[in-house]
C-alpha cells in the first residue's frame, strides 16, 4: 500500500472513530454486530459502506487496536480502547486554534494513583502542554474541555486545576517555549 492510500485509510479510520465517539458508549455497547452494521450502513457519510466494507473496517479497527469486541450476555459488543480515545484527542487538539492566552494545568495527584497520573500526563502532552515547573504545565490552545474530560476519565479530576490567563510574570519563559511564527519567510 502506498503512502497516500495509507493516509486515506488512517483518515477514514479516524473519521469512523470520530463518528463512534459522537455516540454515547453505552449505546454502542448495546449494539450487537448485526445492529452495528445496520447502523453504519444507514448512516450517510461521504464513504459508501457495504456490509463487506463494514466487516473489513471493524476487522481493521480491531487489528489496529482501536476497538475491542467483547461478548456480553451472549452478544458481541464493541468497546473503544484508549488508543482510539487518544487518536480523537490528538485530532481535536490539532484542530484547536492557538490563542493569545496562556492555558495552565496544575496537578498534584497522589502516588497511589501513579498509573492514572501517568496516563493523564501523557494526555496533556498530546494536547500540546509543556512543563514549565514541576507540577505546572502550559499550552497556547483552548483545550480546557479536553483536560477536564481526561481528568474525569482517569479519575484524577479532584487533583487537577485548569487556569486561563492573559499575562503572567513568566510570559518570557512561555514565549521561548511557544515561539510565534513570522510571515517573513
Amino acid at each position: 500500500m502506498d503512502k497516500e492510500t495509507k493516509r486515506k485509510v488512517k483518515n477514514f479510520t479516524l473519521d469512523v472513530i470520530d463518528l463512534f465517539l459522537g455516540i454515547p458508549e453505552s449505546l454502542v455497547m448495546a449494539f450487537d454486530r448485526k445492529e452495528f452494521y445496520r447502523f453504519l450502513s444507514g448512516n450517510q457519510t461521504e464513504h459508501m459502506l457495504t456490509c463487506d466494507n463494514i466487516a473489513k473496517l471493524i476487522s481493521n479497527l480491531k487489528k489496529s487496536g482501536y476497538i475491542q469486541v467483547e461478548k456480553r450476555d451472549g452478544r458481541e459488543s464493541i468497546k473503544f480502547t484508549d488508543k482510539a480515545r487518544l487518536a480523537i484527542v490528538d485530532r481535536i487538539a490539532s484542530r484547536s486554534a492557538v490563542d493569545s492566552k496562556h492555558h495552565f494545568v496544575s496537578f498534584d495527584i497522589p502516588e497511589k494513583m501513579r498509573p492514572n497520573r501517568d496516563k493523564f500526563r501523557r494526555t496533556i502532552k498530546r494536547l500540546g502542554f509543556r512543563q514549565i515547573q514541576k507540577s505546572l504545565w502550559v499550552c497556547k490552545k483552548e483545550v480546557g474541555d479536553l483536560v477536564e474530560l481526561a481528568a474525569r476519565e482517569y479519575g484524577v479530576d479532584e487533583y487537577v486545576v485548569y487556569i486561563v490567563s492573559g499575562n503572567t510574570n513568566i510570559d518570557k519563559a512561555i514565549l521561548k517555549m511557544f515561539p510565534t511564527r513570522t510571515d517573513n519567510n
